[in-house]
C-alpha cells in the first residue's frame, strides 16, 4: 500500500512525500512523489493503489519520451500498405515534428492539438487534409495509450475541428470536350490514364495500375493502385499497392464501356523509360496540358467526379455507384453526390402527382365561385 509520510514542518521544499511500489508485489520498483499539499499527496496515494488494481498503473518515466523519437519508433513498427506509411511519414515530418517533437508524448495536452489544428489550418490546409493529419496523430498517440506510455490520448480529448461533406458542384466540372481535349494534349503514353478515370470513375493511382488481363466480360476487376514511397536511398519510387480501403488480395469490379477497348494495348501506363509511373508525373503532365489549352484549374479527381455525375444524372444508383467508387461508405458518395440522382426526384414527382391528383380539387377562385 502507498504510504503518507509527513516530513515535517521545518523541512524545506515540499512537505507530504506518497511512497509506493509499482505493480508486481515486493520485489517491484519502490518510487517516491512529493506534495505541499496533504489532500495531495491522499489523492495520489489513493489512484496509484486504484491503478494498480485495475490495471491500468502508468509508469510515470514512460512517457518522456519526445514526440519525435516516438514518431520515428512507431513508424519503424506500424503495419500498413507502403501509401500509408509513407503518407503519415510525411505528415509527422512536415506538420507535426516541427511544432510538437521537442515535447514528450505525456507533455501534449488537448490544447496543443487543438492548436495544431488552428495552425493548420492558418496556413491553408483543407479540411479534409487536416482529417488526414488527425487520423495519423491520433494512430501514434493511440498506441502510446495502448502501450501504457500515456494514460490518455490529447488527439481524442481535444475538440476536432468540423468537416462537413461538400457536394460536389457538377457545373465546375470538365465538359466531354474539354476532356477530350486534355486525353490529346498529354500525349500517347498518359492518355489511356485520362479515359480511364473518366471512363470509369478511378483515382489517379487505380488507373495507373490497370493491366489489359484485368477486363472481362464488360468489366474492369480493379486490383491494384500505384503508389509513391521512398525507397533505401530516400529518393521517391512507384510501387504497385493494395485499393484504398481494401487489404491485400481484395478488389472492386466496375462496368467498362466498348470504347476502353482501344487502349488495352497501352496497358498499364509506363513512362518514357518503360518503368512504372508513379501519381506525380501524371499530376505534372496534367498541368501542363490544361495550361497550354488554356483551361481552368481542373485535375484528374474531376474526371472521377464527372463519371460519378453522369452515372446518378443518368439513372445509377447511388447504393451501385458508391460500390463501383469504392467509397468506404455510402453516406460518404450521399454526402458528394446524392443531391445529382435526378432519376430519384422524377420518381418522387410521379408518385406524389399519381397518390394524390384524385384527391386535389380545383380552387374556388378557379371555377369562379366565390368564397363563402
Amino acid at each position: 500500500m502507498a504510504k503518507i509520510i509527513d516530513k515535517g514542518a521545518a523541512v524545506s521544499g515540499k512537505r507530504w512525500m506518497v511512497r509506493y511500489r509499482e505493480p508486481g508485489g515486493r520485489t517491484a520498483r519502490q518510487r517516491e512523489k512529493s506534495f505541499d499539499r496533504k489532500k495531495d499527496a491522499v489523492d495520489f496515494a489513493t489512484k496509484v493503489e486504484n491503478d494498480k488494481r485495475e490495471s491500468i498503473y502508468i509508469d510515470p518515466t514512460a512517457g518522456r519520451v519526445s514526440v519525435r523519437q516516438y514518431a520515428e519508433d512507431w513508424l519503424a513498427l506500424k503495419m500498413a500498405s507502403p501509401g500509408t506509411l509513407e503518407s503519415y511519414e510525411r505528415i509527422m515530418r512536415l506538420h507535426v515534428v516541427p511544432h510538437l517533437g521537442s515535447k514528450s508524448i505525456a507533455q501534449v495536452t488537448a490544447a496543443d492539438v487543438e492548436g495544431l489544428y488552428a495552425r493548420w489550418r492558418m496556413n491553408g490546409a483543407a479540411l479534409n487534409t487536416i482529417e488526414s493529419r488527425r487520423i495519423a496523430l491520433s494512430g501514434m498517440f493511440s498506441h502510446a495509450v495502448r502501450h501504457k506510455r500515456i494514460s490518455n490520448s490529447p488527439v481524442v480529448e481535444a475538440e476536432k475541428l468540423d468537416n462537413p461533406i461538400v457536394p460536389v458542384d457538377e457545373k465546375a466540372l470538365p465538359s466531354f470536350d474539354e476532356i477530350a481535349a486534355i486525353a490529346r494534349e498529354i500525349g500517347p503514353r498518359l492518355e489511356p490514364s485520362v479515359w480511364l478515370m473518366a471512363c470509369c470513375g478511378l483515382r489517379i493511382g487505380e488507373s495507373l495500375g490497370v493491366f489489359p488481363e484485368d477486363f472481362f466480360d464488360g468489366n474492369l476487376r480493379l486490383r491494384r493502385q500505384v503508389v509513391r514511397v521512398k525507397n533505401g536511398a530516400g529518393k521517391y519510387a512507384a510501387m504497385y499497392a493494395p485499393l484504398k480501403h481494401r487489404k491485400e488480395g481484395e478488389w472492386r469490379d466496375i462496368p467498362t464501356a466498348a470504347i476502353l477497348d482501344r487502349f488495352l494495348e497501352r496497358l498499364p501506363v509506363l513512362n518514357a523509360d518503360g518503368q512504372m509511373t508513379h501519381t506525380g508525373l501524371v499530376r505534372t503532365s496534367w498541368d501542363r496540358a490544361i495550361g497550354r489549352l488554356g483551361l481552368p484549374e481542373y485535375n484528374p479527381h474531376d474526371l472521377r467526379k464527372k463519371w460519378a455525375t453522369e452515372t446518378l444524372t443518368n439513372g445509377a444508383s447511388l447504393h451501385e455507384v458508391s460500390r463501383w467508387l469504392g467509397h468506404r461508405s455510402i453516406n460518404v458518395t450521399a454526402g458528394q453526390y446524392g443531391h445529382l440522382t435526378q432519376d430519384g426526384r422524377e420518381r418522387l414527382r410521379q408518385i406524389i402527382q399519381a397518390r394524390y391528383a384524385p384527391y386535389v380539387r380545383p380552387s374556388r377562385a378557379s371555377t369562379g365561385r366565390a368564397p363563402c
